[in-house]
């Protein structure tokens, strides 16, 4: 149990760094990010309002106005033209409102050969379609063309001659983004180097906290075997004792022998409890040792049923059996487990359904059986449980309200009992409830088992 929790703090630890560390990591890398891209639309805002400017005053100058003219051929985009400062990694276009290019700027340095500072030459045929797209005003783009990536955007002229002609610029941002995915990798793995680290610490402070409450809760399981030790011995005498008077009950009056049933019922009440916290506190250290055998599960059940009649019909609930009464269950239903534990699981959860059933209910007991697996259901007409309450049931001591502890007489250890006996044997316990409905129970064992044999209780 304490393995578990100190696992689960260690993993909830882990969970808390993890999630602290990919908001970190991603908050870290959108600044990054944030800050590359702000730079280079800078830039490109920068060389948009200087070639602008530039432009501007060709426009009024008697070379531009033979550049501007209407006759000047316009399939051969000048390329002579070229803002100042134009990187050799930018390039800059200038557009006339019918889309026709009229300018295409390359470095002055590197105007002959069209090349790139990485000596790689402009994509100009792959950045056409971006080219030709309208542009929103001082707002650029990422641009993927022949394997790399450009930032591009530009702006439209407002005013002057060359009103409305649009001015393009383009910048290459392969670099950033590789840095950006390296960096992408090297922040996951630091963040997997800080996760192990802090999984690590979290397990080593989860063990170191959960030292003191492992000492205390095993003195409270040694002083619960022991004290279940010492009550049985006076109960003993005392059961033994009311047994002598019993024979003699029809000698006492009235009053003295409804004092010795009541003293009886209290007795026998207190043996169940002492006999639930024994097993409890053996269970609690971790193993429930069982003794494994070869039985009919389909013979435990209908024992448990004639076991239980007298009480059933004292309540005035009705026990069925309902499986057909051939010797195909017989054959089928044998199992490998602990008869006396399975037997214990089938008594409490039969019981129950007696225990808080109505007058003139019925409580069914059923088996299926397949190659692989044996169920057998225990379903109730009682008077049933709101869902809230079914993940709280096998709780010890656990009550719904006191509509049900006024009305059960039984320890309120049963189902906490019915678990760690399911538990024990690898089987699954489910239930299902409706209020004023019913109940149903089922356990499903494996058919054939492997020795159960000091089986860790979870």
């Amino acid at each position: 149990m304490f393995k578990q929790t100190r696992t689960r703090l260690t993993r909830e630890f882990s969970l808390t760094v993890g999630i602290i560390l990919i908001i970190s990591a991603v908050f870290s890398l959108w600044m990054v990010q944030h800050m590359l891209t702000t730079t280079e639309d800078n830039q490109l805002l920068s060389l948009s309002k200087q070639y602008e400017t530039e432009l501007q005053k060709l426009v009024e100058s008697p070379k531009g106005q033979s550049l501007f003219d209407a006759s000047v051929d316009k399939t051969k985009p000048n390329n002579v033209f070229a803002p100042t400062g134009l990187q050799l990694n930018q390039m800059a276009w200038l557009l006339d409102p019918k889309g026709e290019i009229i300018f295409q700027s390359i470095p002055e340095s590197d105007a002959q050969e069209s090349k790139l500072a990485s000596g790689e030459t402009f994509p100009f045929t792959a950045l056409l379609p971006s080219l030709f797209a309208k542009p929103v005003d001082n707002k650029f783009h990422n641009v993927r063309a022949e394997g790399r990536t450009f930032r591009m955007g530009g702006i439209v002229i407002p005013a002057g001659e060359i009103k409305d002609f649009r001015i393009i610029v383009a910048q290459e941002a392969t670099s950033d983004i590789a840095l950006m995915t390296r960096l992408r990798w090297a922040f996951a793995g630091f963040a997997l180097l800080l996760l192990a680290a802090g999984g690590a610490a979290g397990f080593f402070l989860a063990g170191r906290a959960m030292g003191p409450i492992a000492q205390a809760f095993r003195r409270q399981e040694q002083f619960t075997s022991d004290a279940s030790h010492e009550l049985r011995t006076p109960l003993s005498i005392l059961k033994s004792a009311y047994e002598v008077l019993g024979e003699q009950s029809d000698k006492l009056p009235d009053f003295h022998r409804n004092v010795l049933t009541k003293s009886g019922r209290e007795i026998h009440h207190m043996s169940r409890l002492v006999d639930n916290l024994l097993v409890l506190a053996r269970s609690d250290s971790g193993r429930m040792e069982l003794v494994v055998s070869r039985f009919s599960l389909s013979s435990a059940i209908r024992h448990v049923l004639e076991q239980l009649e007298p009480i059933a019909k004292s309540k005035q609930v009705q026990l069925e059996w309902g499986n057909r009464k051939d010797a195909h269950d017989e054959i089928e239903a044998i199992i490998e487990a602990d008869e006396v534990r399975i037997r214990q699981l089938i008594l409490i959860l039969i019981e129950n359904a007696v225990q808080y059933n109505r007058e003139g209910g019925k409580v069914i007991a059923s088996l299926e059986t397949t190659p692989q697996k044996t169920s057998f259901t225990v379903t109730d007409t009682g008077i049933g449980m709101e869902k809230e309450h079914l993940p709280r049931i096998f709780e010890r001591f656990y009550r719904m309200d006191k509509a049900r502890t006024r009305r059960s007489e039984g320890t309120g250890l049963g189902l906490a009992i019915a678990k760690q006996i399911a538990d024990a044997h690898r089987a699954k316990i489910e239930v299902w409830s409706e209020p004023q409905i019913g109940t149903t129970f089922r356990i499903t064992l494996p058919s054939v088992s492997d020795s159960f044999q000091n089986v860790p209780v979870s």
